[in-house]
């Protein structure tokens, strides 16, 4: 009875370790079946030779999160000036001339100029379209005050650092995609491949030379800024006026000059009509003693 009560534990110690390596044993055969099935999925990428799983079904790669700038190019704002001014001058063409070689003086240029004659009823002007660097624009803006009475003066900027970032980023990113690309076509197996390949790169290609252009024409703006200078004559007989205690001297003298040169010439407008009331006068005075003779 003894030797019946001892070997029923050692019983149970056995069944519970044949039903634990049974249970490991089920669960090592399910987790080779998982492992066999993955293995045996492959995606369309890996049937070519030398297509990478980022390759999509179109031939394109997906975008690349772009780089973020470094903390010094953010610090570099990019600014588009850009500048008008109206100014009074004495001689439209004259004025032209001096600020395209003000502008030259400063390696600036003249993209545009517009000019017109005086004639009657119309005083001559001019307009011009300057590009000068953007660090001289304020010493050119001050040399072109000394042409004439400047009427207005605008001043303008833009702040295009972020698409200037933007644009570096997605060129960057392009340019990585469009090296892979041509490595994929390089390794193309098949003409499917190599179709899908060709004209995601020409797709690519097309996006980056656009967008090398715009960062291009941002880079020359920024460089460059735009000066829009519109000269207008002054009548003739018309002068700049001085300033100070002798230009308010000299405006005074020609003020009365002004004066005295009406009253002559109202003088010389009442000199017929002058002559014709005596006229009349006379004519009226010899009737009436004609008149009275005969009483």
């Amino acid at each position: 009875m003894a030797h019946t009560k001892a070997g029923q534990p050692r019983r149970l110690t056995f069944g519970i370790t044949r039903a634990a390596a049974l249970i490991l044993a089920s669960l090592l055969f399910v987790v080779a079946g998982c492992s066999d099935g993955d293995d045996s999925y492959s995606s369309p990428a890996r049937d070519v030779p030398g297509m990478s799983e980022d390759f999509r079904s179109d031939g394109t790669f997906p975008e690349s999160s772009p780089t973020a700038p470094d903390d010094a190019d953010a610090m570099r704002r990019q600014i588009i000036q850009t500048a008008h001014m109206m100014i009074r001058v004495d001689d439209a063409a004259a004025s032209a001339a001096e600020a395209t070689r003000i502008a030259e003086s400063v390696e600036g240029r003249v993209d545009d100029r517009t000019e017109r004659p005086e004639i009657a009823h119309s005083a001559g002007s001019a307009r011009l379209t300057i590009r000068v660097p953007a660090s001289e624009l304020d010493r050119v803006i001050d040399e072109f005050r000394e042409l004439g009475t400047v009427e207005e003066v605008t001043v303008s900027a833009r702040d295009v650092t972020t698409e200037v970032i933007d644009i570096d980023a997605r060129i960057d990113s392009l340019t990585r995609s469009i090296e892979r690309l041509q490595e994929i076509i390089s390794g193309a197996t098949s003409a499917e491949d190599l179709i899908a390949g060709e004209n995601a790169l020409s797709q690519r290609q097309a996006e980056l030379e656009s967008l090398q252009a715009r960062r291009t024409y941002l880079a020359d703006q920024v460089s460059l800024s735009t000066i829009t200078l519109s000269l207008t004559q002054r009548p003739a007989g018309e002068q700049n006026p001085a300033a100070g205690f002798w230009g308010g001297v000299q405006q005074g003298w020609e003020a009365l000059l002004s004066a005295v040169r009406t009253a002559i010439i109202g003088a010389g407008l009442s000199l017929p009509w002058l002559g014709f009331f005596l006229l009349g006068g006379g004519i009226i005075y010899l009737a009436v003693r004609l008149v009275a003779r005969r009483r």
